[in-house]
């Protein structure tokens, strides 16, 4: 971290976390920490095969330095945790992915494709049981703020397409906080039309920033047993919020960061850390390479692309308008770009690292179980994308790592290379805090890979949705796509991790098999507009 932070206990407050039954020290607490739009970009993955980073960093000294100052809290959690390097997201897309994860439904089981308002105005989700609201039923105090369910805020007592956050049914206390970093400067490149599309530094300072906020409440949460900040309620007025945590039952914590979502803004200080001239992957001839590597691909897949219309598009065509026709301001436009990105990360990190700070400070570490992941990936230029919302592996890779300090299997750095899903992590949590995994929750337990690193796959294949009728399994060797308009793709995963080769026509029995298998998983889809219910309530 920038300025490590350290806070004194009071002695009252630390009498008072050891005085706890005996039955509350046998249940385990859960610290779950989501960050989102996080893709693979983080040191201690940054040499697996695919990693997009390979290729704005070709030189392996270079890319060491780089990986070195990106995400530092990052790969020292992951040194004694329990990393999962093949860990897949539901859907590319905050809502879908995160409702996923905390109902322990699939999108195409829900019809809950989009976010375009909250879940419970959804048929098929309106009574569902979320993992924190299923913990607060069995004893635990839940209480979270920041970007956990699509976006940050709730209600208790407004209109339910307002409590975005679940705030009435999942948590026993919801802080409403602000996220992210504003303040930001938009780089010359980055487009005035762009929408969410902005990028370049920050006027905010990281410790007023929202995100940082956020992360140093939750900090001294652990650290004091209570915390207030300033947060922003249901009509946007400041006022003071408080949360305590109980000393007679365990208590389920969870703290959302907002960054490295669009827009790319972040503290001046980080963009320092990523040069753009040091990006000599990012040239012309990767561009077109890149172009190029859409030839195979067809349909619905190329529209994924930003080939035809998308962020990238706009992006190199915002360059053209500034700084002329010409290879050198679509480089420097994705430079900046991508240096807005990694800004973003390392900003983060940072803010990933005050929680663990706290944890660290905290009487509860030694029964306090991390739980770390983002919502999905991001690509940042490979398929000629600027974004998530696609099938590729780029956008369905997210970090994933968990540690349980009374597991010293959990904690041994060891990466665990078996695909896993998000959607594991309900059975997991609920196998951990020693309750029953609810009948109709998705997903399997990761609890065998905890204890032991080289198990074998707990998941022969995960199943990833993006958009009604486009599907996506990864297996442990293999990526196969199909789209609703009947497009596909196969992709070799250890023999071509950038999927450069569709592989579709070339080996048909596989790619029948693997579609075959597809179609089972998701014979029960549903289309959206038959899992709809009245925006009422």
């Amino acid at each position: 971290m920038n300025q490590p932070r350290l806070h004194t206990l009071p002695r009252l407050a630390v009498f008072a976390f050891l005085f706890c039954s005996t039955a509350y020290a046998a249940r385990p607490n859960f610290l779950f920490v989501a960050i989102d739009d996080l893709n693979d970009f983080a040191g201690y993955a940054s040499e697996e095969p695919g990693n997009f980073l390979q290729v704005i960093y070709p030189n392996a000294d270079q890319r060491r330095q780089v990986a070195s100052r990106l995400t530092p809290n990052l790969d020292e959690l992951a040194s004694r945790s329990a990393p999962f390097l093949r860990s897949y997201c539901p859907s590319a897309l905050c809502g879908p992915s995160r409702t996923s994860l905390m109902t322990g439904t699939m999108p195409h089981r829900t019809g809950y494709y989009l976010h375009d308002r909250h879940f419970r105005t959804y048929d098929t989700l309106k009574d569902v049981v979320t993992l924190p609201q299923y913990l607060k039923q069995n004893g635990y105090f839940s209480t979270g703020l920041g970007k956990l369910f699509h976006t940050s805020r709730g209600t208790v007592d407004g209109p339910l397409e307002n409590d975005w956050a679940d705030a009435r049914y999942s948590w026993n206390r919801w802080v409403n906080h602000p996220t992210g970093c504003n303040g930001g400067q938009p780089s010359k490149y980055s487009p005035p039309l762009g929408g969410l599309l902005r990028f370049g530094p920050s006027r905010t300072r990281l410790e007023q920033s929202g995100d940082w906020l956020a992360a140093d409440f939750a900090a001294r949460l652990l650290e004091n047993g209570t915390a207030e900040t300033i947060g922003i309620n249901s009509n946007r007025k400041e006022h003071a919020q408080s949360v305590s945590l109980p000393t007679d039952r365990p208590f389920f914590l969870g703290c959302g960061l907002f960054r490295p979502h669009l827009p790319f803004f972040a503290p001046k200080a980080y963009f320092k850390k990523f040069p753009v001239n040091e990006m000599s992957g990012l040239n012309a001839d990767t561009l077109q390479a890149i172009i190029t590597d859409l030839d195979d691909v067809t349909g619905d897949a190329r529209r994924f692309s930003d080939i035809n219309n998308g962020k990238m598009k706009v992006l190199i065509e915002n360059a053209v308008r500034v700084s002329g026709d010409n290879d050198e301001s679509k480089v420097a436009a994705w430079r900046e770009i991508v240096q807005s990105y990694l800004a973003c990360v390392s900003f983060a990190d940072d803010c990933v690292g005050r929680i663990v700070e706290g944890l660290d400070a905290s009487p509860y570490r030694d029964n306090t179980i991390l739980v770390l992941w983002s919502d999905h990936g991001y690509h940042l230029g490979a398929k000629y994308h600027l974004a998530k919302q696609a099938l590729w592996e780029e956008a369905n890779r997210t970090v994933l790592m968990i540690r349980d300090p009374r597991n010293a299997s959990s904690c041994d750095g060891q990466p665990r290379r078996q695909i896993v899903s998000l959607r594991d992590l309900y059975p997991t949590i609920c196998t951990l805090a020693e309750l029953d995994v609810p009948s109709k929750v998705a997903g399997t337990s990761l609890v065998p890979l905890l204890k032991d690193s080289a198990a074998s796959e707990v998941n022969q294949t995960v199943l990833m949705t993006y958009q009604q009728g486009n599907h996506s399994i990864r297996t442990p060797t293999h990526r196969f796509s199909r789209y609703r308009d009947g497009a596909t793709e196969l992709y070799d995963m250890i023999g071509d991790p950038a999927q450069r080769y569709n592989l579709v026509k070339s080996s048909p029995e596989l790619a029948s098999k693997l579609r075959a298998d597809l179609e089972r998983q998701v014979e029960d889809e549903i289309a959206e507009s038959t899992s709809r219910a009245a925006r009422a309530n």
